[in-house]
């Protein structure tokens, strides 16, 4: 896991990595004890840190008394830099991988710790973060670092069938749309080209199924075969991405009609 020990401060356009608002950094130290719970805790812990932090990002945006800013230029606003910041850091290193991510992050530290002016910005990480992403997800520094992005996302059927060789196969429909907002919080619907988590979990809550997928339509249906009796299935099941109901993304998974 890497740790960075950067210093800097504020300009017009970007935001150092410290100074005298509380920038980025520490969206950066949120992740590392993101993931120092993880591996301590399990991802039973994770979910429900992690639903902890959205609501609290999606109530404080909504008392925000001025302008909720962009991640790459957020100011004294800890429900960004903390909820949403840590949160999307987090995303970021499940969808690359954990330590590929995590070598980007080493790079970036060894480049700029102890460097002298100019002073490394959140552009500087996002370009060191970026070149270890592929390229399907590269929307994701936009959505997530240089716009606000929301999803509504949520399963509408789930269903099972038991085969005769003892599988299960789960019939699961998902609606999402996708908002971008201002930093007054006007929303406008955009186009969706984005992968996200599907899960399928038993009644002791063990993935059965749990993959990234991409999905372009506003209602998708999935045909998935698992090994064990499913409980529940829906969308980001793992509370990774800003859904503006945060919890509706899983739903009970019953026995399809004969």
């Amino acid at each position: 896991m890497a740790a960075c020990n950067l210093a800097g401060r504020q300009d017009d356009h970007s935001t150092h990595l410290s100074g005298h608002y509380r920038p980025i950094i520490e969206s950066l130290a949120q992740y590392t004890a993101l993931m120092v719970m993880k591996h301590s805790y399990g991802e039973a812990s994770m979910r429900a840190f992690l639903r902890n932090e959205l609501s609290r990002y999606l109530d404080d945006r909504g008392l925000e008394p001025n302008q909720e800013y962009p991640l790459y230029r957020v100011e004294n606003q800890p429900y960004i830099y903390y909820d949403k910041g840590g949160q999307v850091l987090y995303m970021l290193a499940q969808y690359v991988g954990e330590q590929r991510f995590d070598e980007a992050l080493a790079a970036f530290d060894r480049a700029y710790k102890f460097h002298g002016p100019p002073y490394p910005t959140t552009l500087d990480l996002m370009r060191y973060l970026r070149a270890a992403t592929p390229k399907r997800f590269a929307y994701l520094f936009s959505d997530e670092f240089t716009h606000i992005t929301l999803y509504d996302a949520r399963p509408i059927h789930a269903t099972y069938l038991k085969t005769s060789d003892g599988h299960y196969v789960v019939t699961l429909t998902i609606e999402v749309a996708k908002y971008r907002a201002d930093g007054k919080g006007k929303e406008r619907r955009v186009g969706l080209h984005d992968w996200f988590y599907i899960g399928v979990r038993n009644a002791k809550g063990k993935y059965l199924y749990l993959q990234n997928r991409p999905i372009a339509a506003a209602r998708t249906t999935f045909r998935l075969v698992v090994d064990g009796k499913p409980a529940r299935a829906g969308i980001d099941p793992l509370d990774m991405l800003v859904n503006r109901d945060d919890e509706s993304n899983m739903m009970s998974v019953t026995r399809a009609a004969p």
